[in-house]
């Protein structure tokens, strides 16, 4: 009698793949809120960073006419002193609406800063305000009195601080330029200012004074006119 053939045994599913899997799955799990976290990291990073605002407006040149000049002259100006001027301008244009009724402005309030240049008109001199002494080796000159030369703005200083239209008011677009020409008429004003022209004066002697010296004077006297229309003390009749 022959013997019964043994049973097989049964397959066994290899463990290193699952063991894989499993790893995989578990790597896979924790990977995503490690990256999640990552990724929020850079995002709070960027939102924390400071950035520039982006620009609200942009205000471009769009065309440029031709550059013309209009007149070319030589000046004869010594000029001696600039002061620097700070004005506030409030201007507010008054308007009466609907036949009378309603009371509307249209106000702006203008910040100006400028220079003023004080100094002596040269080409005013005469041929009898020049002259030298050859004994003594002293020079005479009568000088013009010093004057406003020039004005300008400071654009990089000056500007609308505030403008408020009412509803009903119409807007004055002149208004800035209204502002502008009150600005430069006080720069004016402060130029002739008696203690800026006494400043511009001695000024101009010391400069004058200095020049003279190096083109040989021994010394300078310098006078001055008077303003037009001023009567000189010596030439006032007494009583």
């Amino acid at each position: 009698m022959e013997p019964s053939p043994e049973p097989a045994a049964p397959e066994v599913t290899p463990k290193p793949r699952r063991a894989a899997t499993e790893a995989g799955a578990i790597a896979a799990r924790v990977a995503w809120p490690a990256a999640f976290v990552a990724i929020a990291a850079m995002g709070f990073a960027w939102l924390r960073e400071p950035r520039p605002a982006p620009p609200a407006s942009e205000v471009r040149v769009e065309h440029a006419g031709a550059t013309v000049v209009r007149e070319l002259r030589s000046l004869s100006r010594l000029e001696t002193s600039a002061i620097h001027v700070e004005k506030v301008i409030e201007l507010k244009d008054h308007q009466r609406r609907l036949h009378g009724l309603v009371d509307a402005d249209d106000a702006l309030l203008f910040v100006a800063a400028g220079e003023v240049v004080l100094g002596v008109d040269l080409s005013k001199l005469g041929d009898g305000d020049v002259r030298s002494d050859p004994e003594t080796g002293v020079a005479y000159v009568e000088l013009p009195a010093p004057e406003v030369l020039s004005t300008r703005f400071d654009e990089t200083r000056s500007y609308v601080h505030s403008r408020r239209t009412d509803v009903l008011a119409r807007r004055n677009e002149g208004l800035e330029g209204a502002a502008r020409r009150e600005a430069l008429a006080a720069f004016a004003a402060a130029g002739r200012d008696p203690r800026a022209l006494e400043a511009a004066k001695a000024t101009a002697e010391r400069q004058l004074r200095s020049l003279a010296k190096a083109w040989g004077a021994k010394d300078l006297v310098v006078t001055w006119r008077g303003p037009r229309g001023e009567i000189p003390i010596d030439a006032r009749v007494g009583p």
